[in-house]
């Protein structure tokens, strides 16, 4: 069986690394001259974004076939609203994961423990002259481009986020979110810690051109008046899309390139994971591939509606927003159950706008 990759992201060796533990070895084209993300940072796996799912490095490990290893464990997660901040601990609200270069990042993780697959760097090959190849090809570029050019492309939410790596006195396990209409429209900061002393700070701004993102990274760093030392920033665009089909004849779409990129808060690493391994198990077993990712998409159009809802508050409603999560009914569904929040999380929004629409 000859299978083509293009792409060694998070999808595209993911699907690798399950090809070869069918005894399938794949060839992976890869446009860089290296293995990772251009830009170093770490993200968060958060439970509440990834349920069903009740643990991921244990999601990883048994439905994955990968021990993963994070940087740490989110044991705290504070929220700066406009006028409010809140904290909220546990032992544990998820994972933070490495990304960049590094050999322990998430990438580098899964590309060690590839035995057999072999990767061709520094190029990008025609999707038709492989599929007429391969018996199979996995589109796991990372962008959309090959989605627009076949029609498969719907795009959901764009615009451009700018990142730093930064230094200052961190709590290690501490994730820390900002939201405020006057620098970030509707989306949203975090800060992602690599250790005490270092941790990476984004800021998303949707729907804007790569011009304007300087002002509202300046916008950001004099409201919340932060005073972390810069040592390096980057740019990237951020786009998130609804994909269908999600196999055109022997092309699969997986990860970025198959709308993998959550609409909402732009996580993305589980869904391009588990499609990266569910396109695998769909070629070696013949399986329905739509079924299999399903659930996977199913979560992220209710993530589109959440988005959609959250476009149209205020400063004022997100303050709201920040109440409804600290009643204590609400704040044990959303934290200390299963309860599928992509499902339920509009309707969240609506009944803080009506109790606290007159204060």
């Amino acid at each position: 069986m000859k299978i083509a990759i293009i792409g060694a992201g998070v999808s595209g060796l993911s699907c690798a690394h399950e090809l070869e533990y069918y005894g399938v070895n794949p060839l992976v084209y890869e446009d860089t001259d290296f293995i990772g993300d251009r830009e170093p940072h770490v993200t968060a796996n958060l439970d509440i974004a990834d349920r069903p799912i009740k643990d991921l490095l244990v999601y990883f490990n048994e439905m994955c076939h990968m021990d993963i290893k994070p940087v740490n464990v989110v044991k705290k997660l504070t929220h700066y609203f406009p006028n409010n901040k809140r904290t909220l601990k546990s032992d544990n609200f998820g994972y933070f994961f490495r990304r960049g270069k590094e050999y322990n990042s998430l990438i580098g993780q899964i590309y060690s423990k590839l035995k057999k697959t072999r990767i061709i760097f520094g190029q990008k090959p025609d999707v038709k002259t492989l599929s007429e190849e391969n018996d199979f090809v996995v589109v796991a570029n990372g962008r959309p481009d090959i989605t627009k050019k076949l029609k498969c492309w719907n795009e959901l939410v764009s615009g451009w986020i700018k990142g730093a790596i930064v230094k200052y006195d961190f709590d290690p396990t501490e994730l820390i979110v900002w939201v405020n209409r006057k620098y970030c429209k509707s989306g949203y900061a975090y800060l992602c810690p690599y250790d005490s002393k270092k941790a990476s700070l984004l800021l998303f701004v949707p729907y804007i051109s790569k011009i304007d993102i300087d002002h509202y990274w300046k916008q950001f760093i004099e409201i919340e008046k932060l005073e972390y030392n810069i040592l390096e920033e980057f740019y990237v665009e951020h786009f998130s899309g609804y994909v269908y089909p999600h196999k055109f004849k022997n092309i699969y779409f997986v990860g970025s390139a198959g709308g993998a990129i959550s609409p909402l808060l732009g996580f993305g690493q589980t869904n391009s994971i588990s499609m990266g391994v569910f396109s695998a198990q769909s070629i070696v077993e013949g399986m329905d591939y739509e079924s299999l990712i399903s659930n996977v998409i199913k979560k992220e159009l209710s993530m589109y509606e959440l988005r959609k809802s959250f476009n149209r508050l205020s400063n004022r409603g997100y303050d709201n927003l920040l109440k409804v999560m600290a009643l204590p009914g609400l704040k044990h569904l959303f934290y200390n159950t299963n309860i599928n929040i992509a499902k339920y999380g509009a309707g969240a929004l609506k009944l803080g706008n009506k109790i606290f629409k007159k204060e």
